[in-house]
């Protein structure tokens, strides 16, 4: 049989994380919501020679081997929108990838991604191989490439609590490029020297990134807008004092430009994820004010990244059908 009457395309989408990072590291809750920019894995009958697996592909496919069976074809994938140009957006394509590979196995098998027990072990696969590669992670991103929407998770015991949740009514976030990209792995290295080299004050950090955490993770769920301002603004410190602590570039200065420009419209904004640059996210209570604030950071330079908020997660699309943005 043609591989596409096997299965059809195979999207995963990205990811940004509201709040919580560092802090999920040590057990604290963070929110992470899928964005509809998708990472595709498209089946063919002949390898791609000019084209290599990415790591995490690689060590995806091979994990879901064992859950899935061997496979007979050959993935390749689309990860363009991404990615500005050669530089990663900061949105989590190496998680959308493995997200994707666990679930085009799990098609091409026969199985239904809408069926939960199905999506729960396209996860377990997709966790595995990221974690190959990506060993540090706390897996959220993962999570919201498989499962999509909104989500809290937190780490208990070495497992990935995920619990779907919905977002606040009337808020508008906005995701800002700042136009460098950032590796994670080279964030966290510092902080983890950090622990061995100062204990107490690291102690100290993660203690005030764990309480925001959870301030933020509850006034989210509770709809309480002018908190989760309050709690963005007060995590983004946090985070700034950490990279100061660790001599680790966590608040750039193109980030804390981007806080204060949210600050003096009424908002609060801090790194959408590890920091170090990639992506700043912005919370308003209202869409003029966010209107204005990214004009501002417009005449700065700076990109308003686009996206759709809470998108599905990996999902299968008819051979010949569109394939989401």
């Amino acid at each position: 049989r043609g591989v596409a009457m096997i299965a059809g395309t195979v999207s995963a989408p990205g990811k940004a994380f509201l709040c919580g990072e560092y802090a999920v590291l040590s057990g604290a809750p963070a929110i992470v919501a899928a964005v509809n920019r998708r990472v595709v894995a498209r089946w063919t009958g002949l390898p791609g020679e000019s084209e290599p697996l990415p790591r995490e592909a690689l060590a995806t496919i091979a994990d879901a081997g064992d859950d899935f069976g061997e496979l007979p074809f050959h993935l390749s994938f689309d990860t363009r929108r991404l990615y500005q140009g050669p530089n990663k957006l900061g949105l989590g394509s190496s998680a959308a990838v493995a997200a994707a590979s666990a679930g085009a196995i799990a098609v091409l098998r026969g199985l239904d991604l809408g069926a939960r027990e199905v999506r729960d072990r396209v996860f377990a696969a997709a966790l595995r191989g990221h974690s190959a590669v990506a060993s540090q992670g706390s897996g959220g991103d993962v999570a919201a490439a498989t499962y999509g929407g909104y989500l809290s998770v937190r780490r208990r015991s070495g497992e990935l609590l995920v619990k779907p949740i919905a977002p606040p009514s009337s808020f508008v976030y906005t995701l800002i490029w700042t136009g460098e990209s950032a590796r994670t792995s080279d964030l966290l290295a510092p902080v983890n020297r950090l622990k061995t080299r100062a204990p107490g004050i690291h102690d100290r950090c993660m203690s005030a990134l764990s309480q925001c955490a959870t301030e933020f993770s509850r006034a989210f769920c509770s709809d309480d807008g002018h908190a989760i301002i309050g709690t963005a603004r007060e995590y983004n410190a946090c985070m700034s004092a950490l990279g100061v602590a660790a001599q680790a570039p966590i608040v750039t200065a193109k980030l804390r430009r981007v806080t204060q420009w949210a600050e003096w419209h009424g908002g609060a904004a801090k790194p959408c994820g590890a920091g170090g640059g990639d992506l700043a996210v912005a919370f308003f209570l209202d869409r003029s004010a966010a209107d204005d604030f990214t004009a501002v950071c417009e005449n700065d330079g700076l990109a308003h990244l686009k996206v759709d908020w809470g998108a599905e997660g990996v999902v299968t699309h008819a051979a010949a059908s569109r394939v989401p943005a």
